[in-house]
């Protein structure tokens, strides 16, 4: 019983702010890696590399393994930014 109630007796902020700490910190890893992605293709966003592929000059598997990957880092970037912008608000 004692453990339960040093889990009630953190304090909203204590939370926040290692929510925020893990966001950030897996926000820059989602970062790196597709930094590395955009590289291997020379392009900015999955657009382009969706673009190469329907134009041809991109074909196999590994580039539609990549792209499904630029997606998804794409995705969850924005979705973290905007945890990262809600739990700012939280502490003001």
């Amino acid at each position: 019983m004692k453990d339960i109630n040093n889990i009630i007796a953190v304090d909203d902020k204590t939370i926040i702010n290692s929510m925020e700490r893990v966001f950030k910190e897996e926000l820059t890893e989602m970062e790196e890696e597709l930094k590395i992605l955009y590289a291997k293709y020379d392009v900015n966003n999955s657009k382009l590399v969706l673009d190469k592929v329907s134009a041809g000059i991109y074909i196999g598997e590994e580039i539609l393994k990549d792209l499904e990957d630029m997606e998804y880092f794409e995705e969850n970037i924005e979705k973290l930014r905007a945890y990262l912008r809600d739990l700012a608000m939280k502490k003001i």
